[in-house]
């Protein structure tokens, strides 16, 4: 028995809501007109879109969240994606909060990165000092290198909004750059090809001239015979 339960495979993905029995050739016919008088009737009693009166309810999307949380795959989201303080999370922040938005702000974040990680080294230093002659001393010091860790990570945790920004800009101009070139190569060739049919419809005028010339000179030929 204890074999047979450790074979049994369990469902690889979820099963299907109970409200998909609903989306019916019949109910997509009807949503429509539906989706018309439901508006119309939240105009007049200000009802709320969200609630569920009958079957075809469930056919149309809810809307967009625009405060707040919402769920997703089992998970709690954010609306707007906020970084809690360290104060909010009970620990220490070593450096003062800049006002967001001004041109200073990540310059300011920058030079406090590098004021922690000289008390980082710093405070490494007294922990080797410490450790050489009293060990038993040690925990103090462990705790403020880790609050001292602690608060480079939020900070480097705050500047990731700059960096994506940064990122995109840089992915873009790259992209730009390569479809100027691109535009260019086009343009080049364009040039070859244009250059090589004017050859040719030269080469053609002057086998026609030559042509023609040759014909009025058998003309004129047998017209002296």
């Amino acid at each position: 028995m204890a074999s047979e339960s450790s074979n049994e495979i369990a469902a690889l993905y979820p099963p299907a809501p109970p409200y998909l029995k609903f989306f019916t050739k019949e109910n997509l016919e009807k949503i429509e007109e539906y989706k018309k008088t439901k508006q119309k009737n939240s105009e007049v009693a200000s009802d709320n879109e969200d609630e569920i009166h009958c079957e075809l309810d469930f056919l149309i999307p809810p809307p967009i969240p625009k405060s707040g949380h919402y769920r997703a795959f089992g998970s709690v989201w954010q609306i707007k994606d906020h970084l809690p303080s360290l104060e909010s999370l009970g620990m220490t922040q070593l450096y003062k909060v800049p006002i967001e938005g001004t041109a200073t702000s990540y310059q300011y974040k920058i030079n406090e990165l590098h004021k922690l990680l000289k008390s980082l080294l710093l405070n490494f230093l007294e922990l080797v000092g410490i450790l050489s002659i009293n060990p038993e001393k040690f925990p103090e010091k462990v705790e403020n290198i880790r609050t001292i860790l602690v608060n480079i990570h939020h900070l480097l945790n705050e500047y990731r909004p700059h960096q994506s920004r940064e990122s995109l800009i840089m992915l873009l101009e790259e992209q730009l750059e390569y479809k100027k070139q691109e535009i260019q190569n086009i343009k080049e060739v364009c040039a070859e090809v244009r250059e090589k049919l004017e050859k040719m419809n030269d080469i053609y005028i002057l086998g026609s001239n030559e042509a023609e010339i040759e014909d009025k000179s058998e003309i004129k030929m047998e017209i002296d015979g």
